[in-house]
């Protein structure tokens, strides 16, 4: 068959992401002997223009469409990309008779809704690597179709969306097809994926219900392959691990990194860490293998807010694990959300006061949760009457805590004025879109913060230079 894919997102803020779970579809049915083309809207010029000349001279049989997010995740200025998406298969629809099938991050959180939304034929919940290919299968040999928990067919009746994701081998991610190397020079970065799945219970999260809660390991030599293939084939000097907590569990992080330094890959890295699984040990491995900045996914100084949250660890576990990136001169970041469910004056003090006490290299503060679908802040959001049971919510809606009494802008804004390491993306605190560019021109590599502590004074408006 046929087959194209195409990448819709466009979003270039803080920098443009690799579709990578694109690619491993790629791999996937070129494995199977189809005929491949890949559209990547993230740098086109022109949406309409690229979308005809594909659709007319490759006259696909089959078209995927890849939703990564609904939005772009940032109160107060969020912006849904739906719009987008509705533009692309309008397109599709009239340049092409092909079925269009689509699937994705962002659809499978609301997959139901965006089915019924968008004039598609098919769409795929979860990890879609083996499911499109029976549906391909099913298509090319002509063979009657029927939905499923993570197949759902146009019109038909679904049956109960399972929660999680189906368990398949992790495949490798096909990427010549892709403008890789544009990423690593406008993104800074390439990204690679060592495993899926999370067994934790944080109220706001997806990963469980995308890639189940079962841990699924990548083999350690497939990873330093891929690295090597990246050094290789990209001239990569920078990757940043995308799996949502690098170090859990902390055996499995310990002994890639161990394979990585054994090797010598002339690699720098990053990944998002959980503050209760970093050791001396882990730590000193992965500063070995390349490690050059940690992100934690921390959420607040508050005890109280971390229970609310159903966070793992401590504030004393997050203050350790800083000071220990601090000891090893290791750069890091903390995330942390203000305004969820029990958030007042004194619990975004903590949060501050914690950030002082520690001085990380930066920090990212985002300001109310993006509630989605089968989540427990959904339930919570329910309760409280912040959302109705009818709120569709393929569209942003955010909790904001109603104890802050509409006053979270102005706290937050108020407060991390004054202190410089701070990047608050929704009040443009230290991050706006000509900030990015005029750094990225630079041609530096990894996560903009680590450049935060540079600048010589806090900023919320584009500037020309404020880099030492």
């Amino acid at each position: 068959m046929n087959i194209l894919l195409i990448s819709v997102n466009r979003e270039r803020m803080p920098a443009p992401v690799f579709p990578l779970g694109l690619a491993c579809l790629a791999r996937g049915l070129e494995e199977e002997g189809h005929r491949l083309e890949v559209i990547d809207l993230c740098f086109s010029q022109d949406i309409k223009a690229d979308l005809k000349e594909t659709l007319l001279c490759f006259q696909p049989d089959l078209t995927g469409i890849s939703l990564r997010n609904l939005d772009n995740l940032t109160y107060p200025t969020s912006h849904s990309y739906l719009k987008e998406v509705e533009e692309v298969v309008s397109i599709c629809r009239r340049l092409s008779s092909s079925k269009l099938v689509i699937g994705g991050s962002g659809f499978s959180l609301a997959s139901g809704e965006l089915l019924a939304h968008l004039n598609v034929d098919f769409g795929i919940v979860g990890e879609g690597e083996a499911i499109l290919l029976g549906l391909v299968n099913s298509l090319e040999n002509k063979l009657p179709l029927s939905p499923s928990p993570h197949l759902l067919i146009k019109d038909h009746s679904s049956p109960h969306i399972t929660k999680g994701a189906r368990v398949f081998p992790l495949s490798a991610p096909d990427r010549t097809l892709f403008h890789t190397r544009r990423y690593l020079e406008e993104g800074g970065m390439l990204n690679l994926q060592t495993k899926r799945g999370c067994p934790f219970s944080c109220i706001y999260c997806t990963y469980p219900l995308l890639e189940g809660e079962r841990v699924r390991l990548r083999e350690v030599e497939e990873v330093v392959q891929e690295i090597r293939q990246l050094i290789q084939e990209q001239e990569t000097d920078y990757i940043y691990f995308v799996d949502d907590i690098f170090n859990y569990p902390p055996s499995f992080a310990e002994k890639l990194c161990r394979r990585m330094a054994e090797e010598k890959l002339q690699i720098r890295w990053s990944a998002f860490v959980n503050p209760g699984f970093l050791k001396e040990d882990l730590l000193k491995w992965m500063k070995e293998a390349g490690c050059a900045g940690v992100e934690f996914g921390t959420d607040s100084g508050s005890p109280r807010m971390l229970k609310n949250y159903g966070k793992s660890f401590t504030v004393e576990e997050i203050a350790q694990a800083s000071q220990l990136c601090s000891k090893l001169n290791v750069n890091h970041c903390h995330y942390l959300l203000f305004g969820g469910p029990g958030e007042d004056e004194e619990t975004i003090e903590e949060s501050f006061r914690l950030m002082d006490q520690l001085n990380p290299t930066a920090v990212i503060a985002m300001l109310g949760i993006r509630i989605y679908p089968g989540t427990g802040l959904e339930r919570i959001s329910l309760s409280e009457g912040i959302i109705e049971k009818n709120t569709n919510l393929i569209y942003p809606h955010f909790y904001i805590s109603p104890a802050l009494n509409g006053r979270l802008e102005d706290l937050i804004r108020e407060k991390a004025l004054g202190r410089k390491q701070w990047i608050v993306p929704g009040l443009e605190i230290n991050i706006t879109q000509n900030l990015m560019e005029q750094i990225r021109r630079f041609k530096v590599r990894g996560p903009l913060w680590e450049l935060v502590g540079r600048m010589k004074k806090p900023r919320v408006k584009p500037l020309k230079s404020e880099l030492k």
